[in-house]
């Protein structure tokens, strides 16, 4: 009896302590319609926020945009359809919204990866989000920050998807490199155009192989003649099929 209430203690004291659960995580979080900001003196950022109508808990996902894009023109029209499939979307500001931007802090950089984990804890702040349910979609530089997310928050998220999007043989890149992808356990979707040469699909061919070697489940699917434009040009086929990936891995067991 003794072991067991010893087990429950510490289990509790662990939740309690986790990242996760932390009530400070979210202190500096406005929200104005769809549009939230936030900064708490250590990270800043601002973005769209989401969600379906009712209560929930609802499962959720982290939307990240390409170069030159942003939360309003690419996260907001994403986030309104993946509302409908029951799931709270935020999309925050990039580094790279900004094309003429330093490309240091392009894509999977350390400021870009603050602002994703940040949009993480936002999530699991709220009443109406599934903490265990969370998931993230980007593409292109959103997808590198999606990859690099998932390397370095290998535990807090469910799925992962990605177009036009992949990871370079080695670091100093706004892609990840090799050995960051070798950290994912995260279950991955990935989907790319053949004709792809702004990342090209050697790229997201290399992720697969990094992620079948470390025995993380995966998918991908090659779509044939189209460019780097995936997400609009097939766009039908794409949502069907990272909606059917984030349903796999939210579903109730």
């Amino acid at each position: 009896m003794m072991d067991r209430l010893r087990f429950c203690v510490v289990a509790l004291v662990a939740l309690l302590l986790s990242p996760a659960v932390r009530a400070d995580d979210a202190k500096g979080l406005q929200l104005d319609g769809e549009k939230f900001t936030f900064d708490d003196g250590k990270v800043s950022v601002r973005g769209i926020l989401v969600k379906p109508e009712g209560k929930g808990p609802f499962p959720a996902v982290l939307v990240s945009h390409g170069l030159g894009g942003s939360a309003a023109q690419f996260g907001l029209p994403k986030a309104r359809e993946f509302v409908k499939w029951g799931f709270v979307c935020i999309a925050p500001d990039y580094t790279h919204s900004d094309p003429k931007g330093d490309r240091k802090e392009f894509g999977a950089s350390p400021e870009n990866l603050r602002r994703a984990k940040k949009c993480l804890d936002i999530l699991q702040s709220l009443p109406e989000v599934d903490r265990r349910k969370l998931c993230a979609y980007g593409n292109s530089m959103g997808a590198f920050v999606t990859i690099g997310l998932a390397a370095e928050e290998p535990e807090r998220l469910a799925a992962a998807a990605i177009t036009a999007g992949g990871i370079n043989p080695v670091a100093g890149f706004p892609a990840p490199s090799k050995d960051q992808a070798a950290k994912i356990r995260t279950p991955f979707c990935i989907l790319h155009g053949t004709k792809d040469t702004t990342v090209p699909p050697e790229r997201s061919a290399l992720l697969e192989t990094v992620l079948k070697e470390n025995k993380v489940e995966c998918e991908r699917h090659l779509f044939d003649g189209v460019e780097h434009n995936l997400h609009t040009a097939k766009a039908a086929e794409v949502n069907a099929k990272i909606e059917a990936w984030f349903r796999k891995y939210t579903k109730d067991k």
